[in-house]
């Protein structure tokens, strides 16, 4: 089905290509229409706003998103037990031995065992990065082309061979405009960074002048307050454009956050979130700390990448930040999070070698996703036919598994997902700073930064140097990036660790045989002068 959001009401639109896999459970229908007539998407004001901007042509509505048929499957169990998920703790080895591990993660059922048929594709998170907008509308331009080929009864020709829907079958795919506002204006985010507003933290937050009180938490989405004199519908007005959009994709793809204690499956099994930059980052792979499935599709993504389609500048990047409820980024709504970086390209902008290189990630994924599905099912059937899988493959690149990657910094400021080195910004214009990058540095992502090399200049001509502030060397990512002049998406040059993960726990190693790990040090300092 697809879904067209309008000022005043909500309608749906079937979609002929269903997958045979997908069957709905009564509890799952039931569930999907409580969140489509909530308050929130189609009642409130507030939501009004988000498309009075779009005109009727946009995504053929005002807001597209093509909706999940809930599909029930059971989850499946591996004869080996596979390491991952759990809290994070202190520094432990595992139950070989062999491996020591930053957390300890716990013995649970495999990551590897849950089929992954619900994928959102998610494109315009920054409404002036087009790249993931363009990808979502080739995808929704080739699921109406194998509509139309199957209607027609010719769904086994060469055209459907090569149409996403007709390459993954056993994937249930759909696309999101995250911020059509945003994209509408070609600007970054109107009032805030729509992919710093998914912290469960944050998606309760609610302003203190909506309350009489100091209790601040408020859910506006399930119209509940732990204040009782907190009106939900006069503190979703007082919340920016982007918190408000937050609370709308959240019920949509997750749930992540509930009323109750008991935490439900998000209706999205893994969210894609397409995204450009400024900087020279190639083909950055962006996921979180132990998430096995998301490790190894990394893995297979980069591998691929750099075999498949002759790409060199692909790499991965993990956020140290195991827990769900703390991951402010919208990928991170659905139970599994992924998230493609590729740069460099101008904002608003759409350069046909970066479309590429995007579309080579994400199919590179979604084939893994596949894969992964088939074997799952020729397992379940007992009708294997001894063929190597996808993670017997992974072995043979990554033979003890470990897989090198880059570690950010923890964020310290506010509108950071990970920790910069941060600048002054100009007195007159707090997006306009008040030294720039050094020379040296630009379109050297992702290469070494000591101390006493340069790093900016001063207005008046004046080099400054790197003080260790953030370790004797590190590594620097999104080096002027033009979405961090913003103090909302937060200022400065990110950082990062030369590390290495095990893609079957998702976990960072160590690589010492001391107990703990270097970590990327951040002082209290608020910018280079």
């Amino acid at each position: 089905m697809g879904l067209y959001f309008s000022t005043n009401n909500i309608t749906s639109k079937t979609s002929q290509h269903t997958p045979s896999h997908n069957v709905k459970s009564p509890n799952q229908h039931n569930r999907q229409l409580r969140l489509r007539r909530h308050p929130l998407i189609l009642g409130t004001a507030a939501v009004s706003l988000l498309v009075t901007a779009l005109p009727s042509s946009a995504f053929g509505g005002n807001l597209i998103f093509s909706a999940f048929a809930a599909s029930s499957s059971s989850s499946l169990s591996l004869p080996s037990l596979v390491r991952g998920g759990g809290e994070a703790s202190s520094t432990a080895r595992n139950m070989s031995g062999q491996k020591k591990y930053r957390h300890a993660p716990l013995a649970t059922v495999s990551p590897f065992a849950r089929p992954t048929k619900k994928i959102a594709i998610v494109g315009g998170t920054h409404g002036n990065e087009y790249t993931g907008v363009w990808c979502i509308k080739s995808i929704e331009k080739q699921r109406e082309l194998y509509n139309q080929s199957e209607a027609s009864g010719d769904g086994n020709n060469n055209n459907n061979s090569n149409n996403i829907f007709g390459q993954y079958p056993s994937l249930d795919l759909h696309t999101l405009l995250a911020n059509p506002v945003a994209y509408m204006q070609n600007k970054r985010f109107v009032d805030v960074d729509l992919n710093r507003e998914f912290s469960v933290e944050k998606l309760k937050r609610v302003i203190k002048e909506a309350t009489t009180t100091e209790d601040e938490e408020c859910d506006v989405r399930n119209e509940f307050c732990s204040a009782d004199d907190c009106d939900s519908s006069k503190a979703l007005s007082s919340l920016p454009h982007e918190a408000v959009r937050a609370r709308e994709i959240e019920a949509i793809l997750g749930p992540k956050i509930t009323n109750s204690n008991i935490e439900e499956d998000p209706l999205t099994d893994v969210v894609i979130d397409l995204h450009t930059t400024t900087t020279n980052m190639g083909i950055s792979l962006i996921i979180p700390e132990g998430d096995a499935l998301m490790s190894a599709a990394a893995a297979y993504v980069m591998h691929q990448c750099r075999t498949k389609y002759g790409y060199e500048n692909v790499q991965c990047l993990m956020h140290a930040l195991p827990q769900r409820k703390d991951r402010q980024n919208l990928s991170s709504c659905g139970r599994h999070g992924f998230t493609i970086e590729v740069g460099p390209v101008p904002q608003g902008v759409i350069r046909h070698d970066v479309v590429e290189k995007t579309e080579a990630a994400m199919h590179s994924l979604l084939e893994f996703l596949h894969l992964r599905n088939l074997e799952l099912n020729d397992e379940e059937n007992g009708s294997s036919e001894g063929e190597k899988t996808v993670l017997e493959r992974l072995k043979e690149v990554y033979p003890d598994s470990m897989v090198p990657c880059y570690r950010s910094a923890p964020a310290v400021r506010p509108g950071e997902l990970s920790g910069k080195i941060s600048w002054s910004n100009d007195a007159t214009n707090p997006n306009f700073p008040a030294v720039m990058i050094h020379k040296s540095l630009q379109d050297r992502d992702f290469y070494p930064l000591r101390v006493g090399d340069p790093l900016f200049v001063g207005l008046d001509g004046n080099v400054i140097t790197y003080d260790g502030s953030h370790g004797d060397e590190v590594h620097l990512i999104f080096v002027n990036e033009g979405g961090y002049y913003y103090a909302s998406s937060g200022t400065g040059i990110g950082v990062a660790v030369k590390s290495q993960f095990d893609w079957e726990t998702g976990w960072f190693v160590v690589e010492s045989d001391e107990e703990g790990v270097e970590e990327v040090v951040v002082e209290e300092k608020d910018s280079y002068e």
